[in-house]
């Protein structure tokens, strides 16, 4: 082994150990209820670690809000693209980031916390970053259809988009009332002739 891959083995395990660290105590605790140094000890680190990789605690929220998120986008996307590739698509992922904001560690992390640690433009660009393109390919199973036409594409996936945020936070506070609004309306939008 060459003495310049141990240390780049070592930075990128201990990386992974941060941000696993970090995905877990932001989603049980929050941003503001915890120091690098409980974060760092967490996953049996030093401060200057946390630091060093990731410039302090703000900077692994961020890392670890972006992973989340893509994994999260990641698992929309498998999962629809089995059960559906079709109109009923758009549905079909509505009701898995549905059912995956049940998590409240996700949901806390990425809806609750980030637009407040991120910012209200960055989280939403990371919204738009992750779920938009999921968007713009499910609708365009509409265009397809019929349904729409290509230059309402984008609008609608904006409106989707910030329908399934307030959705999966009024589940998360037990309402279930607008994930069920939004799941029948996308339905009834879908089978229209």
């Amino acid at each position: 082994m060459s003495k310049e891959r141990a240390p780049r083995r070592w930075s990128d395990a201990t990386r992974a150990s941060l941000l696993e660290a970090g995905i877990a105590a932001f989603g049980e605790h929050g941003f503001d209820a915890l120091s690098e140094d409980a974060i760092a000890r967490r996953a049996d680190l030093t401060r200057g670690a946390l630091q060093y990789q990731f410039g302090g605690k703000k900077g692994l929220f961020a890392a670890a809000f972006d992973h989340v998120l893509q994994e999260t986008a990641r698992l929309i996307a498998d999962q629809t693209m089995e059960r559906a590739h079709s109109v009923a698509e758009l549905g079909e992922g509505v009701g898995v980031l549905m059912d995956l904001a049940l998590d409240p560690r996700r949901r806390r992390l990425l809806f609750v916390e980030a637009p407040v640690v991120l910012g209200w433009n960055d989280w939403r660009e990371g919204l738009r970053r992750a779920f938009e393109p999921l968007l713009h390919h499910a609708l365009g199973h509409w265009v397809e259809g019929g349904l729409i036409s290509e230059h309402e594409v984008a609008g609608h996936a904006e409106v989707l988009l910030g329908a399934g945020v307030q959705a999966a936070l009024a589940q998360g506070a037990g309402d279930p009332r607008p994930r069920a609004a939004l799941e029948a309306m996308i339905a009834r939008l879908a089978a229209r002739p």
